[in-house]
């Protein structure tokens, strides 16, 4: 007997969007192992022109210009503006659109980031598609362009967020709160002394866990060297990204503390186990699989933006603190390094707030779905 088929939609590859996706996936096959599940970067399935001038000018404004996004993000005005050229390119992209779903033949579709999710929407009202759709939202900013009647289910991270689409007019069966998708992967155990082991650290030491994204973001050498300065005991795992140069910097410098570096790492569970601390962007799903890990942050440079949403949420629940300078981090270090209760406050904050099934939710929801589309005529 053939088993249930679903289609996760991501963008780019090594994003949060595309970990969200397999994490989906990995979560769908947990439950059911009969289940075929095809995920694929949506901007394959649109031309190269608008997928290189989306990438491009998205990169270059947040690096070079980031108060331009922080305006433009779920700006009404400018939502409405759009909203009439975003229709034409989900038109001009049907035929290649229609080619992915009648080789998937799926019987539930999930979208983790709000490009596809539209593309998809917009096809499914035009082309009367009956197939269920799932908005998989990654980041605590239910922005506008989620938005759309054709839409089946949003799974969203917070009661929040839920109470934000429901003022858009979202009816609140539409809404589901699942938290972000991480991988079932968090709630396994975790051989600790492996890890220590792997790493080279001593299990007896804080270990303080410093990420930049996938890309590698922001001033972390300026942040490591003043880290570095941590009068503490401590010691540093260091994740670099794709940023080939930061990894390289680090692994020639001479630091006070030991300081092992990483480039990209496909899975973070053990490490984040074995931390004390991790200090990092904001980015969605690392601020989910830190909730998931109960593991206090600290917040640096966030992205205008989605990133600024994730902060503003996670402060405001008490779950992680925030530093606007390298100098500021290192005293905020220091401060929690010598009062272990206030690490322990963050860390019963975040458990609190944390979804770390997820993943496991999300996928039961779209058996579910399946399962109604497979009874309909």
């Amino acid at each position: 007997m053939a088993g249930r088929r679903f289609l996760l939609l991501h963008v780019t590859t090594s994003s949060g969007h595309h970990h969200a996706s397999r994490a989906i996936a990995h979560a769908l096959q947990r439950l059911d192992r009969r289940c075929q599940v095809v995920s694929v970067d949506a901007f394959d399935y649109t031309s190269r022109v608008v997928r290189e001038a989306i990438l491009r000018s998205y990169l270059s404004v947040i690096r070079h210009q980031p108060n331009v996004w922080e305006y433009l993000y779920d700006n009404p005005a400018v939502h409405r503006r759009v909203k009439h050229l975003r229709h034409l390119l989900h038109r001009y992209h049907t035929r290649k659109l229609q080619q992915l779903l009648e080789t998937a033949q799926p019987q539930a579709i999930a979208c983790t980031q709000a490009f596809p999710c539209g593309m998809v929407a917009d096809f499914k009202k035009h082309q009367r598609l009956t197939v269920p759709v799932v908005g998989v939202l990654t980041d605590y900013a239910p922005h506008l362009y989620w938005l759309h009647e054709a839409v089946n289910i949003y799974m969203v991270p917070a009661d929040e967020v839920k109470e934000r689409f429901v003022s858009y007019g979202i009816e609140e069966a539409r809404i589901q709160v699942s938290g972000i998708p991480v991988e079932p992967e968090f709630l396994d155990p975790v051989d600790r002394q492996a890890i220590y082991a792997e790493c080279g650290l001593e299990e007896t030491i804080p270990v303080i866990l410093v990420m930049g994204g996938g890309g590698g973001f922001g001033p972390l050498r300026e942040l490591i060297l003043s880290l570095d300065r941590v009068a503490s005991p401590c010691q540093f795992v260091v994740l670099t990204g794709t940023n080939q140069s930061l990894l390289a910097w680090c692994r020639r410098q001479a630091f006070r503390h030991r300081v092992v570096a990483h480039g990209y790492v496909d899975s973070i569970a053990g490490l984040m186990d074995i931390a004390t601390l991790v200090i990092s962007k904001p980015g969605g799903l690392t601020t989910a699989e830190a909730l998931a890990k109960r593991l206090p942050m600290l917040i640096v440079t966030p992205i205008p933006g989605q990133e600024m949403c994730n902060a503003r949420y996670l402060l405001s629940q008490g779950a992680a603190l925030q530093a606007d300078s390298p100098e500021t981090a290192r005293e905020i270090v220091e401060r929690l390094l010598q009062r272990p209760e206030r690490l322990h406050q963050l860390s019963r904050k975040a458990a609190h707030i944390a979804h770390p099934d997820s993943a496991r939710h999300i996928a039961q929801s779209l058996l579910d779905l399946s399962d109604g589309a497979a009874q309909e005529p």
